[in-house]
């Protein structure tokens, strides 16, 4: 995996023997930045991008300012995006993280991978958890890459769990076009009797047409 370059390693860069040496400075956090840049940088350019992703969620856990210069480095470094299925699941825990910053960091990742990440947003839209499913179309309305918006058309034709087609509803309303009103007003007839999502349906109709 190699590694974009970056200001905030030094050149005289500490050499390391072995990743285990690496590691240990790196989750030091008595070390200094410098010091944890240097190993993080060695890290990246040795271990998959598996193996790193699984790292920061679990020593990112939680917000820390000091920890966002390693963050802003770690992800500034992914030449290789992910692409194996274990690879999407650590990023899903990174974006369901307690902590924002590597979350934010996680969805602007994914949102600069453009397409490329659609099987991943499919797969979590398709889950037998509701919950996940919302969870995956709010992540989708917020990168909303170039299918963002056919996707969501979908899933609202498809979704039969009312909350969740409504959040995709409301993100429709926001990034797709007054093409999209037909199809609204066909889900607003199937649901003239719950007036949540009639209420819902308007409220996105009128979004599309300002």
């Amino acid at each position: 995996m190699a590694l974009k370059k970056s200001e905030n390693v030094k050149n005289d860069v500490r050499v390391f023997n072995e990743f285990d040496e690496a590691k240990a400075v790196f989750v030091d956090k008595s070390k200094s930045i410098d010091e944890r840049l240097q190993a993080l940088d060695y890290i990246l350019r040795h271990k998959e991008i598996y193996f790193v992703l699984r790292m920061l969620s679990e020593l990112f856990a939680k917000n820390d300012l000091n920890d966002h210069p390693l963050i802003d480095f770690a992800f500034a470094g992914f030449d290789i995006k992910p692409k194996r299925e274990e690879d999407f699941d650590e990023m899903f825990k990174m974006i369901k993280s307690d902590n924002a910053y590597l979350r934010n960091k996680a969805i602007q990742f994914l949102q600069d991978y453009g397409v490329e990440a659609k099987p991943f947003f499919e797969k979590l839209m398709n889950s037998e958890d509701r919950d996940v499913r919302i969870f995956a179309i709010n992540i989708l309305g917020d990168v909303s890459f170039e299918d963002s918006v056919d996707m969501l058309r979908y899933f609202i034709l498809k979704e039969k769990d009312i909350n969740a087609m409504m959040t995709a509803v409301d993100y429709l309303g926001e990034i797709g076009s007054e093409e999209d009103i037909p199809l609204l007003e066909a889900i607003k007839k199937d649901y003239e009797n719950e007036p949540y999502v009639t209420f819902g349906i308007d409220m996105a109709i009128e979004r599309l047409k300002a």
